[in-house]
């Protein structure tokens, strides 16, 4: 008997049964006496509501967080898909109306030269690497489109056909090792050959060959076609004259021409066929 009276158990009923009285007799006596026993009760009692009130309090703060956060991350993820779509409409526009102006100077390039028969095309594939060295667009002999028909744009002279099926073609580039074009300076009238060069066609470039060692020619000057040579017609643009030297046997001057087309983005070209064949 002595053992349960010493143990936990019996001492915790105690302080509780005394806790009870305890407020039985403060509930009963004027609010006014009992001000010490209440003052003494709250600083007892009030660390623990303060606690459990910080505690509540935290947890309810950190779900409104939580919830927040919820809510900004759908909000970015909705502006982002906004924006995602704004973008694309305007890489669209700017693709169309890049389109769109190319394809108004080809046009206007064809009303321009209405002496000339020319017929619009597009590319359709290419040869390895970076630069337009060689490529095919989409027309044919259903288009009577022939081999040595001349390829141009807005900006200048690209080269010539020199294979043709059905519905498509072969273009050589001026600026492919095998191509060759009769050339003449436009301001001096200096004749010279502007070529295709391995170790320039890297850069998009060609050489110039065959200038005459009195010619006054500078950099910066235009270069045309001189219309020698059977495939060309005189005056289309291939570019200027980006830096000028002499050839290996010092008998003639070179000169290293930036070409007025760029081969690195052609898209749209123009035919020009020749007439009755």
């Amino acid at each position: 008997m002595s053992n349960f009276f010493r143990s936990r158990f019996f001492i915790g009923i105690a302080i509780f049964t005394a806790l009870v009285l305890v407020l039985m007799m403060v509930s009963t006596v004027d609010r006014k006496k009992t001000s010490f026993i209440s003052n003494a009760v709250g600083i007892v009692v009030s660390p623990t509501q303060k606690l459990f009130w910080g505690i509540g309090s935290g947890v309810s703060g950190f779900f409104e967080k939580f919830k927040d956060m919820k809510e900004y991350k759908i909000r970015y993820e909705q502006d982002e898909e906004k924006l995602k779509k704004l973008e694309d409409g305007t890489r669209e526009l700017y693709k169309l109306q890049s389109e769109n102006e190319r394809l108004r100077n080809l046009l206007g390039l064809k009303e321009s030269n209405v002496q000339l028969d020319m017929i619009g095309a597009e590319v359709i594939a290419k040869d390895s690497g970076n630069w337009y060295s060689t490529f095919i667009i989409d027309r044919g002999t259903a288009d009577e489109v022939s081999k040595k028909d001349v390829v141009i744009t807005n900006d200048g002279l690209v080269g010539y056909i020199y294979e043709v099926g059905k519905t498509w073609c072969k273009v050589i580039s001026i600026i492919d090792s095998k191509s060759a074009v009769g050339a003449v300076v436009e301001r001096t009238n200096d004749r010279a050959v502007v070529e295709g060069d391995l170790k320039f066609m890297e850069d998009g470039l060609c050489k110039m060959s065959y200038i005459s060692k009195g010619a006054t020619v500078i950099v910066g000057d235009f270069v045309e076609t001189s219309g020698l040579g059977g495939i060309y017609p005189e005056g289309l643009l291939i570019g200027k004259i980006k830096s000028l030297g002499t050839d290996s046997q010092g008998l003639y001057n070179e000169a290293v021409i930036k070409t007025a087309v760029d081969f690195e983005r052609i898209k749209e070209v123009m035919i020009i066929r020749k007439k009755g064949e």
